[in-house]
Protein backbone atom coordinates (compact mmCIF):
# COMPACT_ATOMS: atom_id res chain seq x y z
CA UNK A 1 0.00 0.00 0.00
CA UNK A 2 1.37 3.19 -0.96
CA UNK A 3 1.98 5.93 1.55
CA UNK A 4 0.77 9.38 0.75
CA UNK A 5 1.31 11.15 3.80
CA UNK A 6 3.31 13.73 1.70
CA UNK A 7 1.00 13.71 -1.50
CA UNK A 8 -0.98 16.89 -2.65
CA UNK A 9 -2.30 15.73 -5.43
CA UNK A 10 -5.80 15.78 -4.02
CA UNK A 11 -5.86 19.87 -5.63
CA UNK A 12 -4.88 22.63 -3.41
CA UNK A 13 -6.78 23.38 -0.60
CA UNK A 14 -8.74 27.10 -0.65
CA UNK A 15 -9.35 27.57 3.35
CA UNK A 16 -8.24 26.27 6.63
CA UNK A 17 -11.38 24.16 6.64
CA UNK A 18 -10.17 22.73 3.48
CA UNK A 19 -6.57 22.27 4.79
CA UNK A 20 -7.77 20.27 8.10
CA UNK A 21 -10.18 17.86 5.73
CA UNK A 22 -7.35 17.50 3.46
CA UNK A 23 -5.62 15.80 6.18
CA UNK A 24 -8.38 13.56 7.50
CA UNK A 25 -9.24 12.34 3.75
CA UNK A 26 -5.33 11.70 3.05
CA UNK A 27 -5.32 8.98 6.07
CA UNK A 28 -7.44 6.49 3.30
CA UNK A 29 -6.04 7.63 0.21
CA UNK A 30 -4.79 4.44 -1.76
CA UNK A 31 -4.18 5.53 -5.47
CA UNK A 32 -3.80 2.99 -8.30
CA UNK A 33 -4.36 0.00 -6.15
CA UNK A 34 -6.40 -2.46 -7.31
CA UNK A 35 -10.13 -3.56 -5.50
CA UNK A 36 -8.77 -7.33 -5.32
CA UNK A 37 -5.34 -6.17 -4.01
CA UNK A 38 -7.33 -4.99 -0.69
CA UNK A 39 -9.56 -7.07 -0.51
CA UNK A 40 -12.36 -6.11 1.91
CA UNK A 41 -10.20 -3.21 3.06
CA UNK A 42 -11.43 -1.32 -0.02
CA UNK A 43 -14.67 -0.02 1.75
CA UNK A 44 -12.56 1.75 4.17
CA UNK A 45 -9.82 3.26 1.64
CA UNK A 46 -10.02 5.90 -1.42
CA UNK A 47 -8.53 4.68 -4.34
CA UNK A 48 -9.60 7.59 -7.09
CA UNK A 49 -8.01 10.94 -6.43
CA UNK A 50 -11.40 12.28 -7.76
CA UNK A 51 -13.12 10.79 -5.12
CA UNK A 52 -10.81 12.26 -2.42
CA UNK A 53 -11.00 15.81 -3.56
CA UNK A 54 -14.76 15.52 -3.58
CA UNK A 55 -14.81 13.82 -0.05
CA UNK A 56 -12.48 16.42 1.64
CA UNK A 57 -14.82 19.37 0.07
CA UNK A 58 -17.57 17.64 1.93
CA UNK A 59 -15.60 16.91 5.00
CA UNK A 60 -14.53 20.91 4.98
CA UNK A 61 -17.72 22.26 4.50
CA UNK A 62 -18.61 20.33 7.68
CA UNK A 63 -15.68 21.78 9.14
CA UNK A 64 -17.10 25.26 8.32
CA UNK A 65 -20.76 24.34 9.52
CA UNK A 66 -18.56 23.50 12.96
CA UNK A 67 -16.71 26.58 13.04
CA UNK A 68 -19.45 28.40 13.34
CA UNK A 69 -20.88 27.27 16.19
CA UNK A 70 -17.62 27.64 17.44
CA UNK A 71 -16.28 23.74 18.20
CA UNK A 72 -12.36 23.55 16.62
CA UNK A 73 -11.49 22.03 13.46
CA UNK A 74 -9.35 19.44 15.31
CA UNK A 75 -12.20 17.68 17.07
CA UNK A 76 -13.94 15.81 18.77
CA UNK A 77 -16.42 15.49 15.93
CA UNK A 78 -19.72 13.91 17.32
CA UNK A 79 -21.96 12.15 15.72
CA UNK A 80 -25.11 14.42 16.84
CA UNK A 81 -23.06 17.52 15.08
CA UNK A 82 -22.83 15.05 11.59
CA UNK A 83 -26.66 14.50 11.91
CA UNK A 84 -27.92 17.87 12.61
CA UNK A 85 -25.32 18.65 9.53
CA UNK A 86 -27.09 16.68 7.43
CA UNK A 87 -30.63 17.56 8.37
CA UNK A 88 -30.30 20.85 7.60
CA UNK A 89 -28.51 21.34 4.32
CA UNK A 90 -31.17 18.09 3.32
CA UNK A 91 -33.83 20.86 3.54
CA UNK A 92 -32.14 23.07 0.58
CA UNK A 93 -30.03 20.45 -1.08
CA UNK A 94 -30.56 17.96 -3.87
CA UNK A 95 -30.32 13.69 -2.85
CA UNK A 96 -27.34 13.56 -4.66
CA UNK A 97 -25.37 16.23 -2.81
CA UNK A 98 -26.86 14.86 0.76
CA UNK A 99 -25.50 11.38 -0.39
CA UNK A 100 -22.35 11.97 -1.56
CA UNK A 101 -21.68 13.99 2.23
CA UNK A 102 -23.01 10.96 3.60
CA UNK A 103 -20.88 8.96 2.15
CA UNK A 104 -17.80 11.05 2.75
CA UNK A 105 -18.39 11.39 6.70
CA UNK A 106 -19.08 7.48 6.97
CA UNK A 107 -15.81 6.59 5.36
CA UNK A 108 -13.22 9.13 6.78
CA UNK A 109 -14.87 9.23 10.99
CA UNK A 110 -16.15 5.73 10.73
CA UNK A 111 -19.78 5.73 12.05
CA UNK A 112 -23.03 4.11 10.36
CA UNK A 113 -25.47 7.26 9.22
CA UNK A 114 -29.26 6.26 7.99
CA UNK A 115 -30.04 7.58 4.74
CA UNK A 116 -31.17 11.18 4.45
CA UNK A 117 -33.91 11.96 2.55
CA UNK A 118 -33.72 15.70 0.74
CA UNK A 119 -36.49 18.17 0.40
CA UNK A 120 -35.22 19.30 -2.63
CA UNK A 121 -36.29 16.75 -5.60
CA UNK A 122 -33.20 16.16 -8.10
CA UNK A 123 -33.46 17.53 -11.54
CA UNK A 124 -31.88 15.19 -14.25
CA UNK A 125 -31.05 17.14 -17.20
CA UNK A 126 -30.28 15.36 -20.50
CA UNK A 127 -27.27 16.47 -21.96
CA UNK A 128 -26.78 14.78 -25.03
CA UNK A 129 -26.01 17.04 -28.35
CA UNK A 130 -26.98 16.34 -31.52
CA UNK A 131 -25.56 15.35 -34.35
CA UNK A 132 -25.63 19.09 -36.10
CA UNK A 133 -24.81 20.59 -32.92
CA UNK A 134 -21.54 18.83 -32.71
CA UNK A 135 -20.50 19.45 -36.42
CA UNK A 136 -21.12 23.42 -35.51
CA UNK A 137 -18.95 23.55 -32.59
CA UNK A 138 -16.77 20.58 -34.37
CA UNK A 139 -16.22 23.96 -36.90
CA UNK A 140 -16.06 27.02 -34.71
CA UNK A 141 -13.38 24.21 -32.69
CA UNK A 142 -9.61 25.44 -33.33
CA UNK A 143 -7.50 23.17 -35.12
CA UNK A 144 -5.95 22.19 -31.76
CA UNK A 145 -9.04 20.93 -30.38
CA UNK A 146 -11.27 19.32 -33.18
CA UNK A 147 -9.88 15.51 -32.95
CA UNK A 148 -9.95 15.68 -29.12
CA UNK A 149 -13.52 16.66 -29.78
CA UNK A 150 -14.61 14.52 -32.33
CA UNK A 151 -12.59 11.45 -29.91
CA UNK A 152 -15.09 12.63 -27.28
CA UNK A 153 -18.45 12.30 -29.79
CA UNK A 154 -17.29 8.61 -31.99
CA UNK A 155 -15.80 7.18 -29.00
CA UNK A 156 -17.89 8.07 -25.71
CA UNK A 157 -14.98 9.16 -23.73
CA UNK A 158 -13.93 11.39 -20.91
CA UNK A 159 -11.98 14.65 -21.15
CA UNK A 160 -9.51 13.32 -19.25
CA UNK A 161 -9.03 9.78 -21.44
CA UNK A 162 -8.21 11.56 -24.02
CA UNK A 163 -5.25 11.93 -22.54
CA UNK A 164 -4.75 8.23 -21.73
CA UNK A 165 -5.90 6.33 -25.04
CA UNK A 166 -3.49 3.49 -26.02
CA UNK A 167 -3.11 0.82 -29.09
CA UNK A 168 -4.68 -2.45 -27.94
CA UNK A 169 -1.13 -3.90 -28.01
CA UNK A 170 0.94 -1.82 -26.58
CA UNK A 171 -1.37 -1.98 -23.25
CA UNK A 172 -1.17 -4.36 -20.50
CA UNK A 173 -4.45 -7.06 -20.31
CA UNK A 174 -7.87 -5.30 -19.49
CA UNK A 175 -8.72 -5.68 -15.66
CA UNK A 176 -10.52 -9.35 -15.24
CA UNK A 177 -14.28 -8.16 -15.35
CA UNK A 178 -17.07 -9.89 -17.51
CA UNK A 179 -15.98 -8.08 -20.35
CA UNK A 180 -18.93 -8.99 -23.36
CA UNK A 181 -18.08 -10.38 -26.41
CA UNK A 182 -20.52 -8.44 -28.26
CA UNK A 183 -18.83 -4.62 -27.72
CA UNK A 184 -19.30 -2.28 -30.75
CA UNK A 185 -22.04 -5.01 -31.91
CA UNK A 186 -22.56 -2.89 -35.98
CA UNK A 187 -19.56 -0.69 -35.80
CA UNK A 188 -17.73 -0.95 -38.99
CA UNK A 189 -14.49 0.47 -40.04
CA UNK A 190 -13.12 1.11 -36.90
CA UNK A 191 -10.28 0.52 -34.87
CA UNK A 192 -10.23 -1.30 -31.70
CA UNK A 193 -8.04 0.86 -28.82
CA UNK A 194 -8.11 1.12 -25.16
CA UNK A 195 -8.32 4.32 -22.54
CA UNK A 196 -7.76 4.60 -19.27
CA UNK A 197 -10.59 6.34 -17.26
CA UNK A 198 -12.40 6.69 -13.92
CA UNK A 199 -10.60 4.80 -11.25
CA UNK A 200 -7.84 3.64 -13.41
CA UNK A 201 -10.04 1.33 -15.11
CA UNK A 202 -9.02 0.42 -18.70
CA UNK A 203 -11.66 -0.49 -21.49
CA UNK A 204 -11.53 -0.80 -25.05
CA UNK A 205 -12.83 1.49 -27.49
CA UNK A 206 -13.69 1.66 -30.81
CA UNK A 207 -12.02 4.94 -32.96
CA UNK A 208 -13.63 5.30 -36.58
CA UNK A 209 -10.67 4.66 -38.59
CA UNK A 210 -10.65 8.16 -40.55
CA UNK A 211 -9.49 9.46 -36.99
CA UNK A 212 -7.42 6.73 -35.93
CA UNK A 213 -5.39 7.81 -39.25
CA UNK A 214 -5.36 11.12 -37.73
CA UNK A 215 -4.41 10.09 -34.14
CA UNK A 216 -1.68 8.63 -36.02
CA UNK A 217 -0.18 11.74 -36.77
CA UNK A 218 -0.04 13.15 -33.51
CA UNK A 219 1.63 10.06 -31.82
CA UNK A 220 4.64 10.57 -29.48
CA UNK A 221 8.40 9.21 -29.91
CA UNK A 222 8.12 8.42 -26.65
CA UNK A 223 5.50 8.48 -24.10
CA UNK A 224 4.99 11.56 -21.76
CA UNK A 225 4.09 12.92 -18.55
CA UNK A 226 1.02 15.10 -18.61
CA UNK A 227 -0.61 16.84 -15.25
CA UNK A 228 -4.59 16.89 -15.33
CA UNK A 229 -6.36 18.49 -11.83
CA UNK A 230 -4.00 17.40 -9.91
CA UNK A 231 -2.93 14.08 -11.56
CA UNK A 232 0.07 13.11 -13.48
CA UNK A 233 -0.42 10.78 -16.50
CA UNK A 234 1.60 9.03 -19.00
CA UNK A 235 0.20 9.94 -22.68
CA UNK A 236 1.02 8.62 -25.83
CA UNK A 237 0.18 10.88 -28.59
CA UNK A 238 0.01 14.67 -28.21
CA UNK A 239 -3.72 15.50 -27.75
CA UNK A 240 -4.97 18.16 -25.33
CA UNK A 241 -7.53 16.38 -22.96
CA UNK A 242 -8.70 16.73 -19.54
CA UNK A 243 -9.17 20.18 -17.84
CA UNK A 244 -7.60 22.29 -21.07
CA UNK A 245 -10.09 20.08 -23.50
CA UNK A 246 -12.97 20.89 -21.50
CA UNK A 247 -12.42 24.72 -21.56
CA UNK A 248 -12.03 25.00 -25.25
CA UNK A 249 -15.33 22.63 -25.68
CA UNK A 250 -17.11 25.24 -23.50
CA UNK A 251 -15.68 27.67 -25.52
CA UNK A 252 -16.39 26.88 -29.08
CA UNK A 253 -20.17 25.47 -27.87
CA UNK A 254 -21.17 28.99 -26.58
CA UNK A 255 -19.71 30.37 -29.79
CA UNK A 256 -21.18 28.23 -32.14
CA UNK A 257 -24.74 27.45 -30.19
CA UNK A 258 -24.84 30.09 -27.69
CA UNK A 259 -24.81 27.85 -24.50
CA UNK A 260 -22.99 24.62 -23.64
CA UNK A 261 -23.63 21.34 -22.20
CA UNK A 262 -19.88 20.57 -21.07
CA UNK A 263 -17.78 18.21 -23.19
CA UNK A 264 -19.45 15.44 -21.34
CA UNK A 265 -22.12 16.28 -23.02
CA UNK A 266 -21.18 14.17 -25.94
CA UNK A 267 -20.69 10.90 -23.70
CA UNK A 268 -24.20 11.40 -23.47
CA UNK A 269 -24.81 11.72 -27.18
CA UNK A 270 -22.57 8.51 -27.58
CA UNK A 271 -24.70 6.38 -25.32
CA UNK A 272 -27.42 7.41 -26.54
CA UNK A 273 -26.62 6.76 -30.66
CA UNK A 274 -25.53 3.20 -30.06
CA UNK A 275 -28.68 2.79 -28.10
CA UNK A 276 -30.30 3.47 -31.26
CA UNK A 277 -28.20 1.51 -33.52
CA UNK A 278 -28.29 -1.34 -31.59
CA UNK A 279 -31.86 -1.47 -31.17
CA UNK A 280 -32.41 -0.80 -35.12
CA UNK A 281 -29.95 -3.91 -35.18
CA UNK A 282 -32.65 -6.21 -33.22
CA UNK A 283 -31.67 -6.38 -30.17
CA UNK A 284 -33.38 -5.99 -27.11
CA UNK A 285 -33.59 -3.29 -24.61
CA UNK A 286 -31.45 -4.65 -21.88
CA UNK A 287 -28.89 -5.86 -24.24
CA UNK A 288 -28.79 -2.82 -25.53
CA UNK A 289 -28.34 -1.56 -22.35
CA UNK A 290 -25.68 -3.92 -20.86
CA UNK A 291 -23.08 -3.12 -23.94
CA UNK A 292 -23.50 0.79 -23.53
CA UNK A 293 -22.48 0.05 -20.16
CA UNK A 294 -19.59 -1.77 -20.57
CA UNK A 295 -18.39 0.46 -23.89
CA UNK A 296 -19.01 3.58 -21.28
CA UNK A 297 -17.15 1.77 -18.86
CA UNK A 298 -20.01 1.87 -16.16
CA UNK A 299 -20.35 -1.92 -15.58
CA UNK A 300 -23.34 -0.55 -13.45
CA UNK A 301 -26.71 0.08 -16.05
CA UNK A 302 -28.33 1.87 -13.51
CA UNK A 303 -25.57 4.81 -14.33
CA UNK A 304 -25.84 4.22 -18.02
CA UNK A 305 -29.50 4.74 -17.68
CA UNK A 306 -28.79 8.55 -16.56
CA UNK A 307 -27.66 9.11 -19.72
CA UNK A 308 -30.56 7.99 -21.66
CA UNK A 309 -32.57 10.98 -20.38
CA UNK A 310 -34.08 13.22 -23.40
CA UNK A 311 -32.68 16.81 -23.27
CA UNK A 312 -35.41 19.65 -23.34
CA UNK A 313 -34.79 22.24 -26.02
CA UNK A 314 -36.65 25.76 -26.44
Amino acid sequence: MRDISHDSSISPPQSRHHYAAEALVKRLCVYGTKKRDLGDAHRLLIRSRGTARGYRNCIANFLSFRAQGGAPDRGPYLRSEVDEFLYLNSLTWQQKTVDQHRQAFIKVFSIELPRYRAAIPSMVRGRAYTREEFEKILAMASALHRLSIALLYHCGLRTEEILRISDLHVEAPLPDRPWRQDLFFGLHDVVICVATGKGGLTRKIAVPAHLYAELNQHRLRQPCTVRNRGQDFTTRFGLVGGQALSMAFTRASKAALGFSLGGHGLRYSYIQRRLSELRALGLSDSECLAICSQEAGHFREDITLHYTTPRRRP
